[in-house]
């Protein structure tokens, strides 16, 4: 008996058929079709009434003490699905961050690992890098008012306005 895969020395096989009785039996089991469609990226709401945008930094304070670097939007945040799962999108002075989330009522939890990007900070963007995925590492409570999405994470608060 010859296996599908193997191949006779200098020669190629051929695949060789299916008996009359496999070809009927109605219990064998049939391939899955083949998934062709790429995942679908769509933006999403942090809450309901805000809109679906990326968010800019106006604000942050830690421990009660502002952080003037966050202001003017170097802190940019936005939340997308792909097919139904939601990902986080952070952006800091240092590079990206990145991580699946869920939102359960208005707290908005990481739901995985924290991903960076790649490039090395020292000094001054390294430490805002540092803050911003501490801060994303404790639940994160949201309000949306005025125009301005408001996380709370322990101590720490960044302020946001849709871009």
């Amino acid at each position: 008996m010859t296996s599908c895969a193997a191949t006779p020395p200098g020669g190629q096989s051929t695949p060789t058929p299916l008996s009359a009785s496999a070809q009927a039996d109605k219990s064998a089991p049939t391939p899955l079709p083949a998934i062709t469609s790429q995942p679908q990226e769509v933006c999403a709401p942090f809450l309901p009434g805000a809109p679906c945008a990326t968010y800019d930094s106006v604000s942050a304070t830690s421990n009660g003490k502002a952080l003037p670097w966050a202001a003017n939007g170097a802190v940019k945040a936005q939340l997308t699905s792909i097919n139904g799962a939601l990902l986080l999108t952070v952006r800091t002075p240092c590079g990206p961050l990145g991580a699946p989330v869920v939102i359960k009522g208005n707290i908005l939890t990481v739901a995985g690992k924290i991903a960076a990007g790649a490039e090395g900070c020292i000094g001054a963007a390294g430490f805002q890098r540092n803050w911003v995925q501490e801060f994303l590492k404790r639940p994160i409570a949201m309000t949306y008012a005025n125009g301005k999405l408001l996380w709370v994470s322990g101590a720490d608060s960044l302020t946001f306005r849709s871009e």
